[in-house]
């Protein structure tokens, strides 16, 4: 009887990770939908090598805005931090 409630709940979580991948899948369509939407491209310069080129400067724009954006947070750490020192001695 145990083995038979192991085997419904591996049934259920294969399904489950069917259930994630396809949902995946559908980000990923709708993502790049959304890109070549916004961005205006013409589907039929979409090569292989176009692809990988688009997606090598995307990744770097978001990595590039992720760095900045930590780099502002620990920015304004180190004002407030500093504030206590900067004060005159007096």
């Amino acid at each position: 009887m145990a083995l038979s409630n192991i085997e419904k709940q591996q049934a259920k979580l294969e399904k489950l990770n069917e259930k994630v991948k396809q949902e995946k899948k559908n980000i990923d369509q709708r993502l790049g939908h959304e890109i070549i939407k916004d961005a205006k491209l013409d589907y039929s310069s979409l090569d292989q090598g176009t692809l990988k080129e688009l997606a090598s400067k995307i990744v770097t724009y978001l990595n590039e805005d992720s760095i900045a954006k930590s780099n502002d947070s620990v920015s304004n750490q180190s004002n407030e931090q500093g504030t206590e020192f900067d004060q005159p001695q007096g």
